[in-house]
């Protein structure tokens, strides 16, 4: 199997790269340059133990290949910190197949709660991973550790993306060759209320025997969230309202965790470029 696998990845590396030469050779797309983007913030959060507010600045850059390839690099830092590769998506598309490899291809619902313990939907952990996605449909190999060999999968995702009805409605899979556990996973985009879209996730794991929800409301610069699981149906509420003045974006949001009666509330201030 290990040859196998080897063996499809060179062929599929060799045979995009090739096509992509003929392509470009035979309609003389114009090729662009390496993008960079950016964003610095400063957040400011209050701490529920003590009441008192801490700030943070964090500096976010990517560089983008444009139409050369997907190539896609983000780097952090934060105050007192070095500049760290945060992420990094490597990859290509051709004839509609798009074939990457980085730490950020994960295909499973995210929470949009500001911090991760907030949130209730089931979270997989897929590390470095190679993704295939044709149209609608998504696979992605996890490595247990890339850098050693690369023919040991960790795990395994899939999704697939239908339009209902002026819907978004994705299905998606997590299974787990160690632990033989497996998550499943949906989510909706798009509904449209007039004055505002919502949407929503929901994740089922089934060793833990847990569903998990998250539902989303967003209205001009106002996002609002809502989420539990199937024991404790209402866990958090929250959201966030964000204003553009001359180029600086101001979001204040907060959360309110019900099990434990605190609010979280934040302000941050950031601009992009």
């Amino acid at each position: 199997m290990r040859n196998v696998f080897i063996t499809t990845i060179a062929a599929l590396a060799i045979a995009g790269a090739a096509q992509a030469e003929d392509t470009v050779t035979k309609t003389q797309t114009p090729v662009m340059g390496p993008v960079l983007s950016g964003k610095v913030e400063m957040k400011f959060s209050q701490d529920t133990t003590t009441d008192n507010w801490g700030g943070a600045m964090a500096l976010d850059l990517g560089i983008n290949a444009g139409n050369m390839a997907t190539v896609d690099l983000d780097f952090v830092a934060a105050d007192g910190t070095a500049v760290d590769l945060d992420s990094w998506t490597v990859g290509t598309t051709v004839n509609g197949l798009n074939i990457a490899m980085g730490d950020a291809n994960g295909l499973m619902p995210e929470t949009t709660a500001d911090a991760a313990a907030n949130g209730t939907l089931a979270a997989p952990a897929m590390t470095e991973s190679v993704a295939v996605t044709m149209g609608s449909a998504s696979v992605a190999l996890g490595f247990t550790d890339w850098t050693t060999d690369i023919t040991d999968i960790s795990n395994i995702q899939g999704a697939y993306t239908l339009g209902v009805a002026g819907l978004d409605v994705t299905a998606s899979a997590d299974y787990n060759r160690a632990t033989d556990n497996t998550v499943i996973g949906g989510e909706v985009a798009g509904l449209d209320l007039g004055l505002a879209t919502a949407g929503g996730a929901v994740t089922y794991d089934m060793d833990a025997e847990v569903f998990g929800f998250e539902g989303i409301v967003g209205t001009g610069g106002l996002t609002a969230y809502v989420n539990g699981t199937d024991a404790n149906a209402l866990q958090n509420l929250g959201g966030e309202y964000t204003y553009n003045i001359a180029g600086v974006d101001l979001t204040g949001g907060a959360n309110y965790n019900v099990d434990a009666e605190e609010l979280t509330p934040s302000v941050t201030m950031g601009f992009s470029f």
